[in-house]
């Protein structure tokens, strides 16, 4: 996917958790959403992330090629435990969240992920879409409709009201 797709489908991915659990949908989740979403492809230097890194990318993609080590559950599973050690905030719980879609945003790619990397270097998959085509612009614009739906049944008021409560 395209970095402003997994922001999209990442927003509406967290929107519906936060729809249906007691995870406040605050801009401090939602921020985390957003980096989370956008992380894994560190290891891309041309991404967005991947831009932004001042050379870290490039040393990453080196080592591990695009969408191994970072696209993984094992990955993510370090991630998780060390910033939930460290902050069970909204913040956290939105990076560590953001970041697992996007694994499962690339799962649904021809490419797919290595889950289990460093055990196994198999790609799952379950191949719906290819990067920047008809199939990935629906599934966006579908996650865009699924955002606005949670958003107006009272997940934007609660953004809101969480943004002024930080003046």
């Amino acid at each position: 996917m395209r970095y402003s797709s997994h922001v999209i489908a990442s927003l509406c991915l967290g929107a519906a958790v936060s729809a249906h659990t007691t995870l406040p949908f605050t801009a401090a989740y939602t921020a985390g959403l957003v980096i989370g979403s956008l992380l894994p492809d560190i290891d891309e230097p041309s991404s967005y992330v991947g831009r932004r890194s001042f050379g870290v990318s490039d040393k990453i993609k080196e080592a591990f090629g695009h969408r191994g080590m970072t696209h993984s559950l094992i990955a993510w599973g370090v991630l998780a435990a060390l910033v939930w050690r460290d902050s069970a905030s909204p913040f956290a719980m939105g990076l560590v969240l953001g970041y697992l879609f996007h694994i499962v945003e690339d799962f649904f790619s021809v490419q797919g992920v290595p889950l289990f990397w460093p055990f196994s270097s198999k790609r799952w998959k379950v191949p719906l879409y290819r990067t920047g085509k008809g199939v990935e612009k629906a599934l966006v614009y579908m996650a865009l409709a699924g955002f606005v739906y949670f958003g107006v049944n009272g997940l934007f008021y609660e953004w809101w009201r969480s943004w002024l409560a930080m003046w």
